[in-house]
């Protein structure tokens, strides 16, 4: 599989920029509840300050969707390859298996 060029924002360069219009106008409404002379500045220092707070959302979504991860770290996880089981621990895995493959499903009871 070959891999994508990737330019500096990484994959979620839409979040970055989302993150970075928050914080912007986060810092400009706390600014201005700070330095303008005007009788709701508090109400503006709270707001700037929670947009700022918001920003980290976007934040964690561009960081989150950059993480690159190898496919040999997700074989595990996601099934991509099967290893062969040997010994005790192949033994009960597949046993487990069984176990979840023939119990039937839980029927959802209405109140």
């Amino acid at each position: 599989m070959e891999d994508a060029v990737v330019g500096g924002l990484g994959r979620c360069s839409c979040a970055f920029w989302l993150a970075v219009a928050f914080d912007a106008c986060g810092l400009l409404v706390l600014l201005a509840g700070v330095f303008a002379d005007i009788f709701f500045y508090d109400f503006l220092i709270y707001a700037g300050a929670i947009v700022i707070f918001l920003s980290l959302i976007w934040w964690v979504f561009w960081y989150t969707g950059n993480i690159e991860v190898p496919p040999e770290e997700l074989e595990d996880d996601v099934g991509l390859l099967k290893r062969k089981e040997k010994g005790l621990s192949g033994v009960l895995r597949r046993f487990s298996s069984r176990i979840r493959s023939s119990r039937p499903q839980e029927e959802k009871f209405h109140h």
